[in-house]
């Protein structure tokens, strides 16, 4: 069986007893995660419990006291006790705060009225921001990147927003009588929308909303624009059952794939894709990254992987055609729900090109012909892994993305959109 022959491969590359560990780990995964976060969290409070005692048998009447309950986090706050520092999500969130804070200061030049955060808080987040999150932290071997970076950011978030201020004038043409706000939902709205940062146009002095962009915000050194990250699991259940994936369940990815298989099948092939799904991260767990790469490679884990993810999607595709290639353009983020802006500077410190799919014709043909009948077809090679997926409608090919494996446990969509300005 697949199974067991995946299993001896776990067998070559870890020792007996961190095997066995990792058998334990594996199949019974929800008691060990419930006892260490249940662990976690009686100690926390026994320890947050004995600081609040103390300063309080030390409060005298009338007086006042501060308790630091950050000493077990190193210093951080409690909510990011375990943050690891990944320099490309939180570019992504500096993206959105120099975004937001050139529109506010463009509305301010503008003689425009704010309701909201004011431009000098906007700016106050994104330079804490900068400082607190970004310069002077450990990204290993992105550590350098992080000035040259953070500037393309700053200059993407200049051509991003005149892109989105030039939109929202369409509508809000009388500065005299309108309020702006702008709104950070990057992190907020996580999971209820793919918007990173709104912008809303309201009558002054009244709710009544004039106009109301939703951005959902991108800055890349090219337009191969990564547009979808999955794991192996989510990738199958968020497009074939998002009402069982997707951020708002808080299953356990057991629990997700058991729904799964009752309403569709597949028990053996979801099985091997989750146990895929574990089978670097465990053997980089306990021999590092680069063992894990090797026994990836040697167990031609993503081949295996992207023919079983095909072999389901097209048997289901065959039985229910629209419904999926409507959860296919929301998961490329191409269902038209958000305003999209999109920014390239090819060499630092060049020019910024913006996408926007409020004014970019080619774009909104695109959504267009993606409200009527069409096909989605895998490329499948042999020899290579990472797949092209084209959309085709009768002998024309609408758009193609590209189905990329990474990470050991995870795969990217990517969407050329050179074409779409």
């Amino acid at each position: 069986m697949e199974y067991n022959k995946t299993m001896e491969s776990f067998r070559q590359h870890v020792t007996n007893q961190s095997f066995t560990k990792m058998l334990k780990e594996n199949n019974v995964l929800e008691e060990g995660i419930l006892d260490t976060v249940r662990n976690a969290i009686r100690a926390s409070i026994k320890f947050i419990s004995n600081k609040i005692k103390s300063a309080f048998s030390k409060l005298k009447i009338g007086g006042a006291t501060s308790i630091n309950l950050n000493y077990a986090t190193r210093g951080r706050p409690l909510n990011e006790a375990v943050d690891k520092a990944d320099l490309k999500s939180r570019m992504g969130y500096y993206s959105e705060f120099c975004t937001a804070y050139e529109i506010a200061k463009i509305i301010t030049e503008e003689k425009g009225f704010m309701r909201g955060k004011s431009v000098s808080e906007l700016k106050k987040v994104r330079d804490d921001y900068k400082a607190n999150k970004l310069l002077g932290v450990d990204f290993g071997a992105d550590t350098n990147k992080v000035p040259a970076e953070a500037k393309r950011m700053e200059d993407s978030g200049i051509g991003l927003a005149k892109s989105i201020w030039n939109d929202i004038k369409v509508n809000a043409t009388d500065l005299l009588v309108t309020d702006f706000e702008v709104v950070l939902t990057g992190e907020s709205g996580k999971g209820v929308t793919k918007a990173d940062i709104e912008l809303i146009a309201r009558k002054r002095n009244s709710n009544q909303v004039v106009d109301h962009i939703e951005a959902s915000l991108k800055a890349y050194k090219d337009w191969n624009i990564n547009v979808a990250n999955s794991t192996f699991v989510s990738w199958i259940i968020n497009l074939l059952a998002p009402d069982i994936g997707g951020f708002k369940t808080k299953e356990t990815v057991k629990e997700k794939v058991a729904k799964f298989v009752k309403r569709y099948g597949y028990q053996k092939e979801m099985e091997q894709i989750a146990l895929y799904q574990r089978f670097g991260p465990n053997i980089k767990s306990a021999e590092g990254r680069p063992a894990a790469k090797k026994a990836v490679d040697d167990e031609q884990v993503y081949m295996k992987v992207r023919n079983l993810m095909i072999d389901i999607f097209e048997s289901e595709y065959s039985k229910r055609k629209e419904e999926i290639n409507n959860n296919f353009v929301k998961l490329l983020g191409l269902d038209g729900s958000d305003d999209l802006y999109l920014a390239v500077q090819k060499k630092s410190g060049g020019e910024v090109a913006v996408l926007s799919s409020r004014t970019s014709k080619e774009f909104n043909k695109i959504l267009e012909l993606l409200r009527n009948n069409y096909d989605i077809e895998f490329d499948r090679s042999d020899r290579i892994v990472n797949t092209g997926i084209q959309f085709r409608s009768g002998r024309t090919v609408l758009f193609k993305s590209n189905f990329a494996f990474r990470d050991l446990d995870k795969v990217s969509q990517f969407v050329n959109m050179k074409d779409w300005q």
